[in-house]
């Protein structure tokens, strides 16, 4: 992914922080920024044809989102937690992505990034069962949790998990109480997991039966 740490902020370059809850950018809006995520995380919303709000991604500490591969951003970003970020100039952004590109060829992992946890959620609906899907999610997003201790800081709510899943809030609460059951998680207080069982964690996700 191209990185702009080295290069001081500017006035193409803007340090900021947002609440959660914050829009960053909306859906059909001018692309005219590069969000460069440094702590927090973001969700992608898009509406389907039909106007239902469906969640097509999480971003995290190290993601940038809104590139400008288009004229117009092609989903809303909102702070699911408090963030800090830096926001790019998109001309001054392309034209670092053609310099790198030039002398290293990172054209495409630096798009691929902001792509691939939209595709990923492709290929966790697709799969049949509830608990694979609930299973295939945490496994891609573990890694990218805050930790402490052994304690993952896990912000997202079961509303935002179920319509990401494609699922019921009840679904989705029945699922984590069954990987708890199992001793696969625990989730020792609000907004906190432990992952107790990652191998099984895994077992899961790929949809083979548990032993």
């Amino acid at each position: 992914m191209l990185s702009f740490k080295s290069r001081p902020s500017n006035s193409y370059d803007l340090t900021c922080e947002a609440k959660a809850g914050k829009l960053l950018f909306l859906d059909g809006d001018l692309c005219d920024h590069v969000f460069e995520l440094r702590h927090g995380i973001v969700r992608g919303v898009c509406l389907t044809q039909e106007g239902e709000r469906q969640i097509a991604a999480f971003f995290f500490a190290g993601d940038q989102i809104g590139l400008p591969v288009s004229e117009r951003y092609r989903f809303s970003a909102e702070a699911v937690t408090d963030l800090q970020y830096v926001r790019h100039s998109a001309t001054r952004w392309q034209e670092d992505l053609m310099s790198a590109c030039r002398e290293q060829g990172r054209l495409l992992p630096s798009i691929c990034a902001e792509q691939d946890p939209i595709f990923r959620r492709g290929m966790i609906v697709g799969r049949n069962s509830v608990l694979v899907r609930i299973c295939a999610f945490l496994i891609s997003v573990v890694d990218r949790l805050e930790e402490q201790d052994g304690v993952l800081a896990f912000p997202l709510t079961q509303i935002d998990l179920a319509d990401y899943l494609a699922i019921t809030p009840e679904t989705t609460c029945r699922g984590f109480r069954h990987l708890r059951e199992l001793g696969v998680i625990s989730m020792p207080r609000r907004n906190h997991l432990i992952v107790r069982d990652r191998g099984k964690l895994a077992t899961i996700a790929s949809g083979a039966q548990l032993l």
